[in-house]
């Protein structure tokens, strides 16, 4: 198992850490991965019905894009707080975390991380949830873990499909109209972001 950034992260005063861990193997090579990570900052690659306004998830290599920067707006309701070039991302919720979820959490963090080897490589998604030290939190936990697994699962799915048809030259690539990005019509967004022009996509 990698060594993930957000492991070292302080822990909040009066919270209750608790990670999830999901990961897939890829027959490609960390750089094609790592594209389409980028491009979760403009589409989440899971449920688009639910996430993103039934919108469909680019099927190709989005020219356009800007280079990643610190605070830039993620994945519908995250902030990237890191990351490294073919190899890491890592974000964290809008904060403060919108009520009435902020009866439970506190923070969230999300990292992806890319861990090649001889014949691939392996794509890490890392969760650590600050949660508060109660029963209602717990349960709150509970259910997000599963809801995520869920999500997660079918993610991490197309994110092996696209991959394994880059690394073979089987996608192509096109331009996307970032002055018309808005995450707002993603579940996601409403519950845990909830801030028209919280984009950060575009300098």
């Amino acid at each position: 198992m990698p060594q993930f950034f957000i492991d070292s992260l302080p822990d909040i005063p009066g919270a209750r850490r608790r990670n999830l861990l999901r990961s897939i193997g890829i027959d490609a090579s960390a750089h094609d991965i790592f594209i389409w990570l980028t491009q979760l900052r403009v589409a989440p690659y899971s449920y688009d019905f639910i996430d993103n306004g039934r919108r469909k998830s680019p099927g190709f290599i989005i020219e356009n894009l800007p280079p990643l920067r610190i605070n830039t707006h993620f994945l519908l309701a995250f902030h990237i707080s890191e990351f490294e070039e073919d190899s890491f991302i890592a974000c964290r919720y809008c904060e403060p975390v919108n009520p009435p979820f902020s009866l439970c959490l506190r923070s969230l963090y999300m990292e992806y991380r890319i861990e090649e080897d001889g014949h691939g490589a392996r794509l890490w998604c890392k969760i650590s949830g600050y949660i508060r030290r109660n029963a209602l939190s717990r349960f709150f936990f509970s259910a997000f873990s599963i809801i995520n697994k869920i999500m997660m699962l079918r993610q991490l799915k197309n994110l092996k499909k696209y991959s394994e048809l880059a690394s073979a030259g089987k996608v192509g690539s096109g331009r996307v109209n970032l002055a018309g990005y808005y995450p707002e019509p993603g579940i996601h967004w409403w519950i845990f972001c909830r801030r028209h022009g919280c984009k950060g996509l575009i300098p």
